[in-house]
């Protein structure tokens, strides 16, 4: 992938991508054909939740949500916690900054499924937020408009990669988004593109405001594959058992997480690809194999986010990782 390339295809690197070749197993999942989790997601340390903002979040999302980000959450031990972290945060920074600068924010998940996070956060918002969802499985759309306020959150039924920093400026139904984001979300998209880390980021950061914020969620190699089958072992077991059978767990291994993990690169490998594009980033979060990045070439806008951000609510037995710390080396430093 050379996106610097004028002529750059991105529809044949979509075509050409996990993420098209498994557009049959998405759309079951999506439909709730198959892998629908036997019971409603909900959180294991909800007593050590004392942000009001973080529970107001999390129950949003675990209610108004379709059969793909179910699954999703009954995947990943701990995203449900960490996104209603995040999504608190950008509210409470929203809510400051919206006034200020007389708009709202602007919140684009990248191939977000349903668009569950950044419905949660508009709602949240009351007005600070607008958001933009994309998504290239055709059975999510439905259930965005099932729960979206289509004044405050828009959807974009194509792939991150079909969207440009022209196509923001140009089509006024992006009209809202024409100046670019002011935050952006990855919901573990990458991997189902292939491992070109660099070049995925660039597109994300041409999107960005100048002193925009994103964020990676993603489930990453590690250099020790031992370790790496230890976490996927303690997610399967203390995780995923809640809500799947162990026959659905290995059809999943077997049908996706194979294809899904070519596309994985290791921690180190993507604090080197956001170095590229970003001055300053932080390991947010860990659970098992995932991790949630955040990356800005704002200093201040970074700091602003970290001031107003909760302390780490990770279940003790899925993190593995030291959070909350700088990754890698700021080339401002």
């Amino acid at each position: 992938m050379d996106e610097s390339d004028p002529a750059y295809d991105y529809v044949n690197y979509v075509n050409a991508s996990s993420m098209s070749a498994l557009v049959d197993e998405f759309d079951d999942l999506a439909t709730g054909r198959a892998q629908r989790p036997r019971r409603r997601v909900h959180s294991t340390i909800r007593n050590r939740i004392d942000d009001h903002a973080v529970l107001e979040h999390l129950d949003h999302m675990v209610k108004n949500s379709g059969p793909l980000f179910q699954h999703f959450l009954a995947s990943v031990p701990g995203i449900l916690e960490e996104m209603s972290r995040v999504g608190a945060a950008l509210n409470r920074l929203a809510r400051s900054r919206a006034p200020r600068e007389k708009r709202a924010l602007t919140f684009y998940e990248g191939d977000a499924f349903d668009g569950t996070n950044g419905r949660a956060l508009v709602e949240a918002a009351q007005g600070a937020v607008v958001s933009l969802t994309s998504s290239p499985n055709k059975a999510n759309e439905p259930w965005f408009y099932r729960f979206a306020d289509p004044r405050l959150s828009q959807y974009f039924p194509e792939s991150l990669f079909l969207l440009s920093s022209e196509e923001l400026k140009s089509d006024h139904y992006f009209g809202s988004f024409s100046e670019g984001f002011d935050f952006f979300y990855e919901t573990a998209a990458f991997q189902f593109y292939g491992t070109d880390r660099k070049a995925q980021v660039g597109h994300v950061a041409e999107l960005l405001r100048a002193d925009g914020i994103a964020f990676f969620l993603e489930k990453f190699d590690h250099e020790d594959s031992t370790e790496y089958e230890v976490r996927e072992d303690v997610k399967d077991r203390l995780h995923k058992s809640l809500y799947f059978s162990s026959e659905e767990i290995e059809w999943k291994r077997e049908a996706m997480l194979a294809r899904m993990s070519e596309g994985q690169v290791t921690l180190a490998e993507m604090s080197e690809a956001l170095h590229t594009h970003f001055g300053h980033v932080h390991l947010l979060w860990n659970g098992g194999n995932f991790c949630e990045v955040v990356a800005s070439d704002s200093k201040e806008r970074l700091s602003e986010f970290l001031e107003v951000l909760g302390p780490p609510l990770i279940p003790d037995e899925f993190c593995r990782e030291s959070v909350m710390r700088p990754l890698g080396q700021s080339r401002y430093t």
